[in-house]
């Protein structure tokens, strides 16, 4: 996903879908299940990569798509159509994919700024989509109701009542989850930054997107939110763990 220009030996560039920032460093791999399934995402993108390219359509424009179909999922999330939702959720993220394929099929200078843009969207894309489903376990006490009302007539909203223990939890471990996600890609950033190897981790971006656009699809976002708080944790620590071993 980022716009690197070709590695030299030994050195690779931020370009998945788990970095907060392109910087050139010593690239750990991923391997097992992951390797194998990120190699057959790329084989099948590789036609729909031809064929943008074929009609000049840059990175920065897939980019900026996948963002706006992302964002295409907030309302649904947030007034309860969960499956909508997570399908607009991961054909968004999808195809924010492509930028890196189509970068590396461009035969133009690598961009910069593409990298920024790019990353910049990940955050933004996923900020949005817990934010509609932290507004989406307030609704459960009439919030959102009268949000929506107030839309229809007269405005008027009133933002009275208290959430329930129940959706006030959801709600907050929704901004948890949030928080740990980009945890994982700060403590990359940062390690890369300092000339560290960071390993990949539990959970890297491509997880957090499957757990919670499955989620949302099979109408179990509690479950998924959880799922993600653990994992990204854990992941953050395990990263943590790796640079510190390798920085002393």
């Amino acid at each position: 996903m980022a716009w690197p220009p070709a590695p030299r030996a030994g050195v690779g560039y931020s370009h998945g879908m788990d970095e907060a920032q392109q910087v050139p460093q010593t690239r750990q791999q991923p391997s097992g299940t992951r390797a194998r399934l990120t190699a057959a995402l790329k084989g099948r993108a590789g036609f729909i990569v031809r064929w943008l390219a074929e009609r000049g359509v840059k990175p920065n424009h897939v980019t900026l798509a996948g963002l706006g179909i992302t964002l295409a999922a907030v309302p649904f999330i947030a007034m309860g159509w969960l499956w909508l939702g997570g399908l607009a959720f991961l054909l968004g993220s999808a195809l924010d994919g492509l930028d890196g394929e189509l970068a590396r099929h461009d035969d133009a200078p690598p961009s910069p700024f593409g990298g920024v843009l790019d990353s910049t969207a990940d955050r933004v894309g996923e900020g949005a989509a817990f934010a509609a489903l932290a507004a989406h376990f307030a609704s459960f006490n009439g919030w959102l109701d009268g949000f929506t009302d107030a839309l229809a007539g007269p405005m008027t909203l009133e933002l009275g009542g208290d959430l329930t223990g129940a959706s006030a939890l959801a709600a907050g471990a929704t901004v948890l989850a949030l928080v740990g996600g980009n945890l994982t890609s700060y403590v990359r950033a940062r390690a890369e930054a300092a000339g560290a190897e960071c390993p990949e981790g539990l959970c890297t971006r491509l997880e957090r997107v499957s757990i919670l656009g499955l989620g949302l699809l099979l109408h179990q976002p509690v479950a998924a939110i959880y799922v993600l708080i653990v994992l990204t944790f854990a992941t953050a620590g395990q990263r943590l763990w790796g640079v510190r071993r390798e920085l002393g």
